[in-house]
């Protein structure tokens, strides 16, 4: 026999509840949450490139400014430093042929603020009394340097004290106004301006491309659940790229063709059990009216009629309590407490309640069980993988044929073996057979009154045991189902 990779289940790990998707209002959409997120980008980059450049730019200028009236200065300051006081004669004729004279205005006041020196020509400030801020500072002992940007130049003071001997006999002011560097700052804030506006519409166009790829791509994802919502299960979203969402639509479109092929599994048993449930309804009606229409029915007749009614009613039982199974084993998180049970014992009760159909289908059963294996289960659903797995067994099986049932442990793990020399699987067949309401052959499992439930009945219950089944299957020699299951002993030390 084929054998195949054993199928492990494990109890899931899912307590949540399914949540409604809200329809999505204008404020809330992608594209504009995306549109959002570049503006503000937007704004802090401009901002920055607005501004970071010139105030570099101004601090520059402002340090070379003071660098160089600083030196100017001291070199006035040191010219006039040999004079005992501070006069218009004596100041003008050692400032007189000084070349820094040329780049600054200059003006001179004694040790009572009277200014005795202006370089200045026009509206010269010689002979008054000069009460600056900058020049009362500098009488006091103290370098004062101030430089200011207008709007068209750069405006730039600088007072220093004169010392003659360690003692304070006047104050040198020097004054600059610079138009040229100013509308050298003023052409780069103009550069950075035209430049913003270049970035800022390259920018909003690229946003908008990406925005509308981005959102034309959530939007056919969206339109893909909405019909799918509507019931159109085949639905497709479309995938591109190999990013995030290109995973989301490819989850999608795995979750729509499950759906699809869920629904195709729901449409074909309910065209199986409505087939399955027309004949023995039609059977009890016409056995029925038989009854309600002969006054004298001999009792024999009577009670092989009634007979063959309680049978088809027993079919109709077996299929209600196949989908009662399902429903109860759907939920792999509610069970009941595990506890000690044999299994041997299990297949001794199984093989009891199988034993009519059995002998009606010509089939034996036998049991090979040993006695030194336990596991730590909940004994409904052992009961429940054990009756199944003999039950297709003898219901797939041909007149004549054995149902051999195995169970051992090695400490480690307990072992049930179900093997049969019925009509066998196809290989293509086995990784669909624990599919709901999947039955390989259709007509054969009509007649023996399955519904494709069963194996699917199997997989649920062996979720909850943390156990393994491995199938081996050969068309016309049978099939062999293996289990295996946690010992009670390693179940405990775990």
């Amino acid at each position: 026999m084929k054998r195949n990779k054993p199928k492990v289940f494990a109890a899931p790990v899912n307590g949540g509840k399914d949540r409604f998707i809200r329809p999505l209002s204008p404020i809330g959409r992608y594209q504009l949450k995306t549109a959002a997120a570049y503006l503000a980008i937007i704004a802090v980059i401009l901002t920055l490139l607005n501004t970071y450049p010139l105030f570099v730019t101004q601090n520059i200028v402002f340090g070379y400014k003071h660098s160089a009236m600083s030196a100017s200065a001291s070199l006035i300051a040191s010219a006039l430093s040999g004079l005992d006081s501070l006069s218009p004669e004596g100041v003008g004729k050692i400032l007189g042929d000084m070349d820094e004279l040329k780049s600054y205005r200059v003006v001179v006041c004694n040790e009572d603020a009277l200014a005795v020196y202006d370089s200045s020509l026009r509206d010269s400030a010689e002979g008054r009394t000069l009460v600056f801020d900058e020049i009362v500072e500098a009488l006091a002992g103290s370098d004062v340097f101030v430089s200011v940007f207008a709007s068209s130049a750069f405006e730039s003071r600088l007072c220093s004290p004169i010392m003659n001997k360690g003692r304070l006999i006047g104050a040198l002011y020097l004054y600059d106004i610079d138009s040229e560097q100013a509308a050298l700052l003023k052409d780069l804030q103009s550069n950075l301006s035209m430049l913003s506006v270049i970035i800022t519409a390259a920018i909003v166009i690229v946003s908008v491309v990406i925005s509308m790829l981005m959102s034309h791509r959530i939007s056919g994802l969206l339109r893909a659940i909405r019909a799918l919502r509507d019931g159109d299960l085949g639905r497709k979203a479309p995938v591109r790229g190999k990013d995030e969402l290109s995973e989301v639509a490819l989850r999608f479109n795995e979750l729509s063709e499950k759906l699809s092929r869920t629904e195709a599994l729901r449409r074909q048993f309910v065209s199986d059990a409505s087939h399955e449930l027309k004949t023995p309804l039609a059977s009890v009606k016409l056995l029925t009216d038989s009854i309600l229409l002969s006054d004298n029915m001999a009792p024999d007749t009577l009670r092989e009629f009634l007979t063959d009614i309680r049978d088809e009613i027993d079919r109709l039982t077996r299929l209600a309590e196949k989908l009662l199974e399902l429903t109860r084993t759907g939920a792999p998180g509610e069970s009941a407490a595990p506890a000690s049970v044999n299994p041997s014992d299990v297949v001794r009760r199984a093989a009891h309640m199988l034993a009519p159909l059995a002998e009606k289908a010509g089939v034996r059963l036998l049991p090979e069980l040993s006695e030194d294996c336990a596991v730590a289960a909940d004994a409904d659903d052992l009961y429940t993988v054990v009756y199944n797995l003999m039950e297709n067994g003898v219901k797939y099986n041909k007149r004549g044929g054995t149902v051999k049932v195995f169970c051992f442990g090695d400490g480690k793990a307990v072992t049930l073996i179900v093997d049969d020399d019925g009509i066998g699987v196809p290989p293509e067949e086995l990784p669909r057979i624990f599919e709901r309401f999947y039955r390989v052959d259709k007509t054969r499992s009509r007649e023996a009154g399955g519904t494709g439930l069963g194996l699917a009945i199997v997989e649920l219950a062996l979720v909850r045991l943390h156990g393994a089944v491995n199938v081996e299957s050969e068309p016309g020699k049978g099939t062999r189902f293996t289990v295996t299951l946690p010992a009670l002993g390693r179940e405990e030390n775990t």
